[in-house]
């Protein structure tokens, strides 16, 4: 595994890299967009984060395709997922649900229960004193 970890450090180095020559080379807009806030400094770090994140998004399929054999079937905001994951994902989410309808089906239970008491102490108490 120690030769994998290289090449992340090297993946992740490039990224990085592209970014801040991305930073220096591109050049800066006569108008600069809002999220600049008309500073040119942070145009270019905006920029070169832009570059870096990129990069690193092409750099995740690239590295599970090298390194493990497989591609990701989903990249977002939380990371990869690969199918593996998503065979997990579902068999934990089944778990969950069951958890659920069970939790459901005590609450009911348990509400019957209270409808019965509560209808059991109304019934003991005169009519004139439940107005």
């Amino acid at each position: 595994m120690p030769e994998f970890r290289n090449l992340i450090r090297a993946l992740v180095g490039a990224a990085l890299g592209v970014g801040l020559a991305a930073c220096v080379v591109l050049p800066v807009p006569r108008d600069l967009p809002a999220i600049a806030l008309e500073q040119a400094v942070l145009y270019r770090l905006e920029l070169a984060m832009a570059v870096f994140y990129g990069c690193l998004l092409l750099a995740t399929p690239a590295y599970s395709g090298l390194a493990r054999g497989r591609l990701p079937i989903e990249i977002s905001t939380r990371g990869a997922k690969f199918a593996a994951e998503t065979d997990q994902t579902d068999a934990r989410d089944a778990a969950t649900i069951k958890q659920l309808e069970q939790s459901i089906t005590d609450l009911n239970a348990g509400l019957a229960a209270a409808n019965v008491e509560i209808t059991r102490v109304k019934s003991q108490i005169p009519v004139t004193e439940r107005d």
